[in-house]
């Protein structure tokens, strides 16, 4: 079975080489050709778009105080943002403290890489290249196969502060990331290739060091038609971890880039077929806090006589493979919405169904709104109405301009906290109202 592999990758990539040398530098496209379409992290996210056009510029601080109610402990919290853009750099920075009865709240600043944890980002883009560092949020590596909807940030208080990078030029793109600057967690590289007759075809590395889990995978779309602005481009793709299972995915897109001149949308079905050892998008949004080294304990654990039965979720080793069935839909209309959704069926016995929902809407300085809910471990559609079991993840956020200068920010977080050294986690909820002022200047 590997001599069988090594063979097919080797053709693959004769194949590619091969293909590049011919079709080098045939046509220029900018860097949002493919990699947008692909969702690399923060590239696109309206949240981090401060500024509409190239001639504006941004400077704006938020003083905010309030409360923080994290577990079952009220303390009192005090917070800054500030936010500055100017093409084609933009950046913000948050910083907080949190003091209760019981005195402060330690992870705030426990440790010299809470400095670091100031950064909610600061990038550079243009039509070429793109640069960020931050938290990483809902990266995707091509189809979604292997990296699916990453983040770094899933237990906040111990997010890490990962870098993203992506340059294009002719035919050629690449991008790659690190979920830590310190470069001691999760990397990963893509590289693609837009070819003739609206084909592209990417192949994409990742690896996790604390683990040692290494993956790749190849995925080729091509746009069949296109009628109306609208776009019909099936793909396919093949998935493997290089000392487990592996897996084939097909599907299809609709979608367009600019129907109407106002909105944007994709629609996407598709469908997995995995042996045992694989799991599609293993290394997704709850990756940081349930892999083979680090589990998400449940509920109610003692945690002074752990066992094997008290984890939640599986381990990529006990997947025992079968189909899954993928749904997807994304609308953005211009800068003031933005709404994705995602639901993989599993069909086998083992609970691996997956949700995934996002949503950002704003109206000028007046009103911003971000959401978003993960929901792994589930069975059928309707389980997802439920109670959030251990194996979630929710982030709910609101800015409200009262009057004049004066905002009302509340931000809620169903999240993780580290639990011994080793460590595990336990499901941690946020709750906290601010009240403050911003100032531009």
């Amino acid at each position: 079975m590997r001599v069988t592999r090594v063979c097919f990758l080797f053709r693959v990539s004769m194949t590619i080489y091969r293909f590049l040398l011919f079709c080098l530098l045939i046509s220029p496209f900018s860097l949002a050709d493919c990699l947008a379409q692909d969702g690399l992290g923060g590239m696109n996210r309206l949240s981090e778009k401060l500024i509409r056009q190239r001639w504006q510029t941004h400077q704006q601080l938020d003083v905010m105080a309030g409360l923080s109610l994290i577990g079952a402990q009220w303390r009192g919290l005090a917070l800054l943002n500030l936010e500055a853009a100017s093409y084609p750099f933009a950046l913000r920075l948050r910083g907080s403290v949190r003091q209760g009865l019981l005195g402060h709240y330690s992870p705030d600043w426990d440790e010299a890489y809470d400095f670091l944890r100031l950064i909610q980002f600061a990038r550079i883009q243009t039509e070429r290249i793109y640069a960020r560092i931050g938290p990483i949020q809902d990266l995707r590596h091509g189809i979604g196969h292997v990296v699916n909807h990453y983040r770094s940030s899933t237990s906040w208080d111990g997010r890490t502060i990962g870098a993203e990078l992506a340059w294009s030029r002719g035919i050629f793109e690449f991008s790659g990331f690190t979920a830590d600057l310190l470069l001691n967690n999760l990397v990963g590289a893509r590289a693609c290739l837009n070819l003739p007759y609206a084909s592209r075809i990417g192949l994409n590395y990742a690896n996790h060091s604390p683990t040692g889990l290494t993956a790749w995978s190849i995925d080729l779309q091509n746009e069949l038609f296109e009628t109306g602005r609208i776009a019909f481009a099936p793909y396919a793709s093949y998935a493997w971890y290089t000392q487990f299972g592996d897996g084939l995915a097909f599907g299809a897109d609709v979608q367009s880039s600019g129907f109407l001149d106002i909105l944007s949308f994709r629609i996407r079905v598709g469908a997995f077929y995995s042996s045992r050892h694989f799991i599609p998008g293993y290394i997704g949004t709850l990756f940081s806090v349930n892999n083979d080294r680090n589990r998400i304990l449940r509920s109610g654990t003692d945690l002074q006589h752990i066992t094997s039965d008290d984890f939640a979720g599986l381990r990529l080793q006990e997947a025992r493979g079968i189909n899954d069935l993928l749904t997807e839909f994304e609308l953005q209309i211009r800068d003031t919405f933005w709404l994705a959704y995602s639901w993989r069926r599993h069909y086998g016995a083992q609970r691996l169904s997956e949700f995934y929902l996002r949503l950002f809407m704003k109206t000028e300085t007046y009103f911003n709104l971000e959401a978003g809910i993960d929901r792994l471990g589930e069975r059928t559609f309707t389980d997802i109405f439920t109670a959030f079991p251990d194996q979630s993840a929710l982030m709910f956020a609101t800015v409200l301009r009262i009057r004049g200068a004066i905002l009302l920010r509340t931000e809620a977080r169903y999240t993780f906290e580290p639990i011994n050294s080793v460590p595990h986690y336990l499901v941690q909820r946020r709750f906290e109202p601010t009240l403050g002022v911003r100032v531009n200047f």
